[in-house]
């Protein structure tokens, strides 16, 4: 036992003892875990034990003992702990063995316990500290060193983890000589302590928060541990465009609009990981010349651990700040924020906690998650006072970004504006991943020439990391796409649609018509067999009108769990319109079937939502599908133009195929090829592509078989079949 007393500081040693002459002194059951001697026990021998009983109790007391059938007191034999705890059982003798303890407590503080060292010292010094910084009373001091000193093994394990919390309380009223109901309090959820998990939900000592800065191994400042101030860069306000001018604006008023004293404002900012959500909330704190703290993502061994330090850090900050300009800026809060269990994630905080310190903030703090809102119960979400969703990045939006990155690393003139363009249309990547890009391509001092390559190479390698895809060219028609070949049922031809978007486009750009609620939607179904030119249309469209378009296919848009194919449809509108682009929809037949033949709800649900986008939806959105009978009537509704493609009259058939083959037919081999019935430009595309590498004695007649098995095989094939899949 002598290890006992020279590893532990000898101030923590008198006060363990004093909790322990309170607790004998104050405890009038019988004892079942003999550790409950443990301080006495660590400085006293058996011999010891032994002759100090002999002197406090007449031999005829302890006799019944000595004699008792079951587990007799050998003093010769028995060790410490059980003689201690068979004379303590002994209810007539219980009194005398407290006032017999706590004499050879006095005793053992007097005599065997050394000076205080320069350890000591440190340990009251940072003791005192803590207490001063986390402002706690003297009962949350005294009972913060209990269970501290219960860690450092100086105090028995009393009670143990079994125990109930009302026990545990008990006991620590006992040790601290205070009222049972006073301790109760202090131990409590919303008591210090545990907010600022100093202790355990299992009453344990945090040691991994508190241990080294006690035994001086950790010489931080204790609110460094929590938050620190923002010393880095911060981007331009304008370099946030739209976002900086229409939600950016509205929260520097509520911002500017809290006074010192009473500044609770919590602001989330959720969505698409690398999107800029950190970048513009320090922005946003800067536009209104407040300072911003970063909330530190806390350093345990387990995510609960980690979460809890940065809630209590959240609270500290909250009292330690409160009246001045600060701003908390709580960043990756995704596990702090999941409060309902979803079949992706488990639960990660109690909604209860969350509630209690979004309406307990006294300081601005803005939140930033990629959680879906979704997994946040609706009280939680209810309780922010404005948010922000952070789509994922248009090709305009990469633009900005490439452009101001550019500008930051002094590269300008280095890559032209078309290059420029093409990068952000090629690498759907992030922020973050261009700025790294061009950080190490300039880091290199690379020539001119070379500027283009290494950006390819570094962003391509950062892509796949990222798990990111790369566009393969631009999405341009082909040039043997003709609208003179296309066999198109309707009324109005493909150059008056065009002329239409066209003036479509332009009434956006007033802000009088484009907000008239009388104004028709620019919605277009392009429907007909597959390879009939339908999405060559579409790019000739893009083309056309120097318009990007962004392609979604109907199985792009399918969740697998409940509601996700909805969120899918929102973003895929969102995004269309933050790019100002034309919105496809492909195989739309494979996500909106009629719900006259639903069988579940979902399968409605999507189809409502549909409806919803595409009535609001300020933008140009196509839609093509191989099967026009399988769409629900009130989606075919919301089609201003519906076009039908067909298969290739005997004119069409001659266009394309001079095109594709550039060799002319002669009257034989037209009439040949007018007798292929049901063939597309998309059939002329195949038996090129199938050829190709024949070489030059590739001859008209073998190109007409070609056509004709292309022809025998869409015959033959069960066409009829819905294209796409469906959520099981």
């Amino acid at each position: 036992m002598e290890g006992y007393k020279n590893e532990r500081r000898t101030v923590a040693l008198r006060h363990a003892f004093r909790f322990w002459k309170n607790l004998t002194k104050n405890y009038q059951g019988t004892v079942e875990e003999t550790d409950f001697f443990f301080p006495i026990c660590a400085y006293m021998s058996r011999d010891d034990i032994a002759i100090l009983i002999l002197e406090t109790f007449p031999e005829k007391e302890l006799k019944p003992l000595m004699e008792a059938k079951s587990s007799p007191l050998e003093l010769d034999t028995d060790g410490a702990y059980f003689m201690l705890n068979t004379v303590w059982n002994e209810s007539n003798l219980r009194q005398r063995c407290k006032t017999m303890l706590l004499n050879a407590c006095d005793k053992i503080v007097k005599t065997k316990i050394q000076k205080d060292t320069d350890a000591d010292r440190v340990f009251a010094r940072r003791f005192k500290r803590l207490c001063e910084f986390l402002n706690l009373s003297e009962l949350e001091r005294e009972i913060l060193l209990l269970v501290y000193l219960r860690s450092q093994t100086m105090l028995c394990e009393f009670p143990n983890d079994s125990e109930r919390d009302t026990q545990i309380a008990d006991f620590y009223a006992m040790a601290v000589d205070r009222p049972y109901p006073d301790v109760v309090c202090a131990l409590s959820k919303q008591g210090k302590l545990r907010r600022y998990n100093c202790i355990l939900d299992n009453y344990f000592f945090n040691n991994g928060d508190f241990g080294g800065y006690f035994s001086g191994f950790d010489s931080s400042p204790l609110a460094d541990r929590y938050y620190r101030r923002y010393t880095g860069e911060t981007l331009p306000w304008n370099f946030f465009g739209a976002l900086a001018d229409r939600d950016g604006t509205l929260l520097c008023e509520m911002l500017n609009a809290r006074q010192k004293g009473n500044c609770k404002l919590n602001i989330l900012l959720y969505g698409v990981p690398g999107t800029g959500k950190t970048s513009f909330a320090h922005a946003l704190v800067e536009k209104v010349r407040r300072q911003s703290f970063d909330l530190l993502l806390g350093e345990g061994d387990g995510t609960n651990f980690s979460a809890a330090t940065r809630l209590a850090g959240i609270q500290i900050f909250n009292e330690h700040n409160c009246g001045t300009d600060a701003v908390l800026i709580i960043d990756e809060a995704d596990e702090l924020l999941r409060t309902k269990a979803t079949l992706t994630y488990m639960r990660g905080s109690e909604k209860g906690v969350i509630n209690s310190i979004l309406d307990s903030m006294k300081l601005p703090a803005i939140w930033i998650s990629n959680t879906d809102p979704g997994e946040m119960d609706p009280s939680v979400r209810r309780r922010f006072d404005y948010s922000i969703c952070f789509r994922a990045l248009s090709g305009e939006q990469r633009c900005h970004i490439w452009e101001n990155n550019i500008e930051k690393f002094k590269m300008t003139g280095m890559i032209s504006d078309s290059t420029l363009k093409q990068l952000a249309m090629r690498y759907d990547t992030s922020a973050g991943g261009i700025s790294l890009v061009l950080e190490n391509v300039n880091r290199l001092q690379p020539s001119p020439k070379r500027v283009g390559t290494l950006i390819e190479t570094f962003m391509k390698s950062h892509c796949e990391l990222m798990g990111r895809s790369v566009q393969n060219g631009s999405l341009s028609p082909s040039s043997d796409y003709s609208l003179d070949g296309l066999s198109i049922k309707g009324d109005v031809g493909l150059d008056r649609i065009l002329g239409a978007i066209r003036r479509f486009q332009s009434e956006n750009d007033n802000p009088l018509l484009s907000q008239s609620t009388d104004r028709p939607r620019m919605n277009i179904l392009l429907w007909g067999p597959p390879g009939t030119g339908k999405t060559e249309y579409v790019k000739y469209l893009g083309a056309m009108l120097q318009t990007q378009v962004v392609v979604k296919m109907g199985s792009d848009l399918l969740d697998q769990y409940v509601g996700g194919t909805e969120d899918r449809i929102r973003d895929a509108f969102a995004d269309a319109k933050a790019s100002k682009a034309i919105l496809f929809l492909d195989e739309l037949d494979g996500m909106v079937q009629n719900r006259g033949n639903a069988r579940h709800s979902w399968e409605v649900s999507q189809v409502n939502e549909l409806l919803y986008q595409m009535e609001n939806f300020s933008g140009v959105m196509i839609g093509a599908t191989n099967f026009f009978t399988s769409l629900d009537p009130a989606i075919l509704r919301r089609f201003t133009f519906k076009l039908e493609f067909s298969y290739l009259d005997s004119q069409g058939k001659r266009i394309f195929f001079e095109r594709f083959f550039q060799t002319p037919l002669t009257a034989e081999e037209q009439a040949r090829l007018d007798a292929i019935p049901d063939i597309s430009p998309g059939d002329f595309r195949t038996v090129r592509q199938s050829l190709y590498y024949l070489g030059e004695d590739v001859t008209n007649a073998i190109r007409l078989s070609e056509l004709e098995k292309e022809s025998r095989t869409r015959r033959s094939s069960h066409t009829t079949a819905a294209v796409g899949f469906r959520v099981a």
